[in-house]
């Protein structure tokens, strides 16, 4: 070999280790993005051998010919070429998809290991491995040859599975390129280029696969950032979805980011509604879904945040819906009018306009309710609704207050008298049902101005304290005035004395006695509530109904029981102690009489209730009275014969005592009122109940009472209500009653 020769070839391996070099660089970046993903680590392994390979020929190039080693690196470098030739093997398959390669490597790695024992053991391969006579032996060429076309044969192979043309190509190419300079120095002579074409013939492979591997990562971090670009719009529209209150303006956005990010403008949505406030939304191209899985995953994502956006819109709506409208007649509900009118006064305000509130209520609605089944009491409900609607102007609000109370809202009111004018046509516009007559509304009318001021809250109450008015005055319409102002205000001071009252503990116990007729012995005692206001006892005419009806009844009532506890104990005497109908309604009316009676002398009260009371909800309390009657305590009906049960109920009712109406009293002179006296008295004989007659004044009527067998008398001929035990009154004492 001349010494030019030899520089050549030592020049021509610097150049060809550059660019190897700059290839595993190239590979090395491709292997830390792509992570084996498209045949970047095979490429890289099988480029690394290369560089040994190289490394190999270049040392060999510096050896001289007669040194020792210099057979032994031949070797190594046929050895390490063989790897080379074996590893493209699975790379060409990393690029192509072909066949498996393991009988192919197998083969390949057979074939060389095959040539390497006849290279040691005879001089088949290498003539002469020492001095300028080395030479090729006869089987150095066809034992390389051999798995060369093994490996020539599953490229073949692997690139009829090629379905990239550009693909096919390059690997095609480059295949017959470096197949043709790996056998060149096999052909040829042993000479200065022997060495460079060993390594030469994988730099067009290795360029063509690197070369296919980076447009491969190019296309791979496109890729990537289509699938960063589609995650962050589908976040960003997954963001603009939880504050969306329009559904269309969402499927616009889905629409628009997906046209941006696959760069397709063809792509259209649409948004259809299923059943059950359900939706399903789409986005495809001109040419229909796409066959891409990446594509049709991220616009199914983007449908379904748009239809799942749809679907909690529309349940919002419903849900907003339900809350502010009635159910039953789809007007709206009460909170919905206080959200109203606090709107309409608002700007009422800043226009400085009247406006007008009609409180309606159906005059004998539980009694329809009664006689005809809740079913009518839902249609009557409906029907007054519908026909309040027609009444009333477009921009007017109907609203169900409660239960058969509705509210109209006239934003235009004009005068009074047009006021009244709606309210009587509403009063009387409900029609006639075939034979069965509807009933009349009473309808109370409040109105308001800037100049009054007051909030929604009190123009309602205004209005309804004018519909309690028109039921008490049976008219029908009433307009609140100052009277019903003035006596706003008394019932609104009145409850104010009333909470202070029972803060600071105003309320005591008067006695009233209770004697037997027979001996004018006092027997028990009546407790009454009164109220020591200031140094001044309040009666409870002034006080007690409005107590009932706000609920104050409850805490007074017991207070009045504890103080009832009290007298019985200090004096020895039962006890009658009255129990109002808001008591008995209460849902922990039994456990708070037992808190506030005690455990023990249950036997020493009688509790009074009203006979309307006591069929107000007949399971709630025959339940509480039963158990009352259970622990010992007596159950009187107060009042007894202006109630609406008949005498035949008594059989079902638990009760012990009947009070005679003072009403009955006072007529008990008179024929007609000693028979009805006459006709209680035998009823309470027939189901074994004491009497007792309350409102005795007159000695006439005491005398009566005893002549008709009564056995127990109350009244202030007898004793008035006092705040300690009471005094026996003298009184004539009267006959005792007929024997027959």
């Amino acid at each position: 070999m001349s010494e030019a020769a030899s520089s050549i070839a030592v020049v021509t391996q610097s150049v060809i280790a550059g660019l190897v070099a700059g290839l595993c660089l190239l590979q090395v970046i491709w292997w830390r993005s792509d992570r084996g993903r498209s045949g970047s680590g095979w490429l890289l392994t099988w480029t690394v051998a290369i560089a040994v390979l190289l490394s190999v020929n270049i040392g060999l190039s510096t050896l001289a010919v007669t040194d020792g080693s210099y057979s032994s690196v031949v070797f190594v470098r046929a050895q390490v070429l063989a790897v080379c030739v074996v590893l493209a093997v699975p790379t060409v398959r990393a690029f192509t998809g072909g066949p498996p390669v393991r009988p192919w490597v197998i083969a390949a790695t057979a074939a060389f290991a095959l040539r390497a024992g006849i290279w040691l053991t005879t001089d088949l391969v290498l003539v002469d491995g020492s001095g300028a006579a080395m030479a090729r032996g006869p089987l150095s060429v066809p034992t390389f040859c051999l798995p060369l076309a093994a490996v020539a044969a599953y490229v073949v192979l692997a690139l009829r599975r090629v379905r990239d043309r550009r693909t096919l190509v390059v690997i095609a190419g480059t295949s017959v390129v470096s197949v043709v300079l790996l056998t060149l120095p096999y052909l040829a002579p042993v000479g200065p280029w022997t060495h460079p074409l060993t390594v030469v013939w994988t730099v067009p492979l290795a360029g063509g696969l690197t070369a296919l591997g980076l447009r491969r990562l190019a296309v791979v971090e496109r890729d990537a950032r289509r699938q960063h670009a589609m995650r962050d719009a589908v976040a960003d529209l997954g963001t603009s979805a939880w504050y969306a209150t329009d559904a269309d303006g969402l499927l616009v956005e889905a629409e628009s980011a997906a046209q941006r990010v696959l760069r397709d403008p063809s792509i259209h949505a649409s948004l259809e509604p299923l059943p059950r406030g359900r939706f399903a939304a789409r986005l495809v191209g001109a040419g229909g879904p796409s066959e891409h899985d990446d594509t049709r995953r991220f616009l199914d994502e983007l449908a379904r945040v748009v239809s799942t956006a749809a679907e909690r819109i529309t349940l919002g709506r419903d849900l907003e819906r339900a809350a502010f409208t009635d159910s039953l007649t789809g007007l709206p509900n009460r909170r919905a009018l206080d959200r109203h009118l606090a709107d309409v006064l608002v700007r009422a305000r800043q226009d400085r306009s009247r406006q007008a509130v009609l409180h309606c209520d159906i005059d004998g609605f539980k009694v329809e309710n009664d006689l005809h089944g809740h079913t009518w009491g839902d249609e009557l409900l409906v029907r007054t609704a519908a026909h309040l609607r027609r009444c009333v102007a477009a921009d007017d609000v109907v609203a169900r207050f409660g239960g058969d109370e509705f509210v109209v809202v006239v934003q235009q009111p004009g005068s009074d008298d047009e006021l009244v004018a709606l309210a009587n046509r509403i009063r009387h516009g409900l029609t006639d049902d075939g034979d069965r007559a509807l009933p009349l509304l009473s309808v109370g009318v409040a109105g308001w101005c800037p100049l009054a001021g007051g909030e929604p809250d009190h123009l309602l109450r205004q209005a309804g304290t004018a519909m309690l008015e028109s039921k008490r005055r049976r008219s029908g319409v009433v307009v609140f005035d100052d009277a019903l102002r003035a006596r706003m205000q008394a019932d609104e001071e009145l409850r104010r004395e009333l909470g202070i009252a029972l803060v600071e503990d105003e309320f005591t116990a008067y006695f009233q006695p209770v004697v037997e007729a027979a001996s004018m012995r006092v027997v028990g005692v009546e407790v009454l509530a009164r109220w020591d206001h200031g140094g001044r006892i309040r009666m409870p005419g002034e006080w007690l109904s409005f107590a009932e009806e706000t609920g104050l009844i409850v805490p007074i009532g017991r207070r009045v029981l504890a103080v009832a506890r009290t007298g019985a104990q200090g004096m020895g005497l039962p006890v009658m102690v009255n129990v109002a109908a808001r008591q008995l309604a209460e849902p922990g009316f039994v456990d708070q009489l037992i808190a506030d009676w005690g455990s023990a002398d249950w036997r020493t009260l009688t509790l009074e209730i009203t006979e309307s009371a006591l069929l107000q909800d007949i399971p709630h309390v025959l339940a509480a009275l039963q158990v009352l009657r259970g622990l010992g305590a007596r159950i009187a009906i107060d009042d007894f014969g202006t109630g609406y049960s008949s005498f035949a109920r008594l059989a079902t009712l638990p009760v012990d005592v009947l009070k005679i109406d003072r009403a009955f009293v006072d007529a008990v002179t008179t024929d007609q009122g000693r028979a009805v006296v006459a006709a209680i008295v035998s009823l309470a004989d027939a189901y074994d109940l004491d009497v007792v007659a309350e409102g005795v004044e007159t000695v006439q009527q005491l005398d009566a009472l005893v002549e008709l067998g009564v056995p127990k008398l109350q009244g202030y001929l007898l004793g008035r209500p006092a705040p300690g035990r009471p005094r026996p009154v003298a009184v004539p004492r009267p006959a005792p009653a007929a024997q027959s």
